[in-house]
C-alpha cells in the first residue's frame, strides 16, 4: 500500500483546514486572555497618564507652599538706562531716588617704551603684580621674555589682571587691565631686573609715581552716587549694601532714576494660575478616564474603578477646605476669586484675585502654606494628599502593583494554555492523519474490488 506523504492527499480530506477550524475553537479561551491582558495594560497606561497630571498638580501646590511666593518684592526703575534694581523679600516697600555721578572703572596701565613687534625681548627677572592687597610673582626667563611671552605669562598667572598687546600703528604697547573695578582693583607693578637677556629692560614694565614706565590710561575710579540725596562711594557698579534688601546696578554716569520697591504680585499670580491650570488638567484627565458614554453604551478605561473614583472625591473635597486663622478675613479659595464651576474645574476671577494679592492685610502665604497656629493651608493639604496618591507607597502604586500581578497571572495562564493547545493540535493531526490513511486504504480496496468485479465472466454483458 502506498504511503500518504501529505495530509488528505490519499483521502481527499482537507486535514489542515479541519484542524485549523478546530484549533480556532480551542483557542478562544486564549484569545479571551489576550483581550483581558490588553484591558489591564490599558489601565496601566491610564494610571501612568493620571500620575503625570497629579505630579504636575503637586509641583504647583509646592510652589504655593513656599512663603517667598507671596512675600517677594519687585524693584522697578523709572529709567533702566541709568539704574536697574532687584529686591529681596526683606526689602522695605517704598521709593528711592538714585543719582549716578561717576561709574566705577577698571584700572588700566600701558607701557610707554616703543616695541617694534611681539618678538621684542626683555631682560630676565621677576614681575610682581599687585591688585588691591593681593600680589603675584611672575618669573620671566629665556622661555617667555618676548613681548608676547610676557603677555601670556601674566595671563597664565591669574594675577587679577588681563594683559593685551595693542598696536598703535607705529608701535606695540603692553596693556594691563584690572579684573576688579574701582580703587580695590588698583594695579601696581614692581620689577626685579637681572640686567641681561634681552633688548629691553624688564623695569620698563614697572609702575612709578611719575608714569615714566607704565602710563595710567584708565584710573581706578570708584562709583559715586546719591541715594535720596545722600552721597555714597563704592568700588563696584553693583551695590548690594546701600539699601537694605535692594541691589542697585549703576548703568551710566550722570543719570537719575526712581526705584520703586513693592509687593511682587506677578510671581504669586503666576503660581496661582499654574495651580488652577494643573488642577483643571488633572480633573479633565480623571473625567475622561472614568466617564461612561450613555448614548453609545461604552465605558472608559477606568469607569467604575474605585481607586480613580476615590482620587476624584478627595481632590474635590480639598477645594472646599476652610482654613482658620488666616489674617485678612479669608479662609477659602473662593474668598480670593478661585471658584469651582459646575463641571468640577476651577475658574479665576482675575480682578478679585488681584485685589487680594495687593491687600497687605491678607496673608495668602498662610492660606496656602500654614497659619501661625500651625493650621495646614490649602497647598499643604494638596501636597500631602497627592503624596498619598502618587508616592512610592501611594494609592496608584498599590493599584498598578495589583494590575501588574494580574497581568503576570494572565500571561502564566496563557503559557500553560499554549502548551495544552499544542498538544491538542498534535492529537488532532494524529487522529486525522490515521483517518486519512484508513480512508485511502479503503478507497484502494474499493477500486480493486471494482476492477475485479468488472473482469468476471458475463460482467460485460450485464453492463449492457
Amino acid at each position: 500500500m502506498a504511503v500518504i506523504s501529505s495530509p488528505g492527499l490519499g483521502s481527499g480530506l482537507d486535514i489542515n483546514g479541519i484542524v485549523s477550524s478546530l484549533m480556532r475553537v480551542e483557542s478562544q479561551p486564549l484569545t479571551a486572555l489576550a483581550t483581558k491582558e490588553a484591558g489591564q495594560q490599558a489601565k496601566l497606561s491610564a494610571y501612568g497618564s493620571l500620575k503625570g497630571a497629579l505630579a504636575s498638580l503637586q509641583m504647583a501646590a509646592r510652589t504655593l507652599m513656599t512663603g517667598s511666593t507671596f512675600t517677594g518684592k519687585s524693584a522697578v526703575s523709572s529709567e533702566s538706562l541709568a539704574v536697574t534694581a532687584s529686591a529681596l523679600n526683606t526689602a522695605a516697600a517704598g521709593s528711592y531716588n538714585i543719582e549716578t555721578i561717576t561709574l566705577a572703572k577698571k584700572h588700566a596701565i600701558a607701557s610707554q617704551t616703543p616695541y617694534a613687534d611681539n618678538t621684542a625681548t626683555f631682560n630676565t627677572g621677576t614681575l610682581t603684580i599687585k591688585v588691591g592687597t593681593t600680589s603675584k610673582d611672575i618669573v620671566i626667563d629665556a622661555n617667555n621674555n618676548s613681548l608676547a611671552g610676557v603677555r601670556q605669562a601674566i595671563n597664565d598667572a591669574n594675577a587679577g589682571v588681563t594683559a593685551t598687546i595693542v598696536n598703535t600703528g607705529t608701535t606695540n604697547r603692553l596693556v594691563l587691565t584690572s579684573n576688579t573695578t574701582g580703587s580695590a582693583g588698583e594695579i601696581t607693578v614692581t620689577v626685579a631686573d637681572s640686567g641681561s637677556g634681552g633688548a629691553h629692560p624688564l623695569s620698563g614694565l614697572a609702575t612709578d609715581e611719575d608714569g615714566t614706565f607704565m602710563e595710567n590710561v584708565q584710573p581706578p575710579d570708584d562709583a559715586t552716587f546719591k541715594v535720596n540725596n545722600v552721597l555714597l562711594t563704592r568700588s563696584s557698579n553693583t551695590i548690594t549694601d546701600a539699601i537694605d534688601g535692594v541691589t542697585l546696578k549703576l548703568e551710566k554716569e550722570a543719570g537719575t532714576a526712581t526705584i520703586t520697591v513693592a509687593q511682587d504680585t506677578a510671581s504669586a499670580n503666576a503660581a496661582i494660575a499654574a495651580f488652577v491650570r494643573a488642577y483643571n488638567d488633572a480633573a479633565s484627565q480623571l473625567k475622561s478616564l472614568t466617564a461612561y458614554d450613555v448614548a453609545n453604551k461604552k465605558a472608559s478605561v477606568l469607569t467604575g474603578d474605585s481607586t480613580a473614583r476615590g482620587i476624584q472625591s478627595q481632590l474635590s473635597s480639598l477645594l472646599g477646605a476652610t482654613i482658620s486663622g488666616v489674617a485678612g478675613g479669608v479662609s477659602r479659595l473662593s474668598d480670593i476669586g478661585i471658584e469651582v464651576q459646575k463641571d468640577g474645574k476651577l475658574s479665576t476671577n482675575a480682578g478679585k484675585l488681584q485685589k487680594a494679592l495687593e491687600n497687605r492685610d491678607i496673608d495668602l502665604a498662610a492660606l496656602f502654606g500654614s497659619t501661625t497656629d500651625s493650621t495646614k493651608g490649602i497647598a499643604v493639604r494638596f501636597n500631602e494628599a497627592l503624596e498619598n496618591v502618587i508616592g512610592t507607597t501611594g494609592l496608584i502604586a498599590n493599584r498598578t502593583d495589583g494590575i501588574n500581578t494580574t497581568i503576570k497571572d494572565i500571561r502564566k495562564r496563557g503559557e500553560i494554555m499554549q502548551v495544552r493547545l499544542a498538544q491538542v493540535e498534535k492529537r488532532y493531526r494524529a487522529q486525522f492523519s490515521a483517518l486519512d490513511v484508513l480512508v485511502a486504504s479503503m478507497n484502494q480496496t474499493s477500486n480493486y474490488l471494482t476492477q475485479q468485479l468488472a473482469n468476471l465472466p458475463g460482467a460485460s454483458n450485464n453492463n449492457r
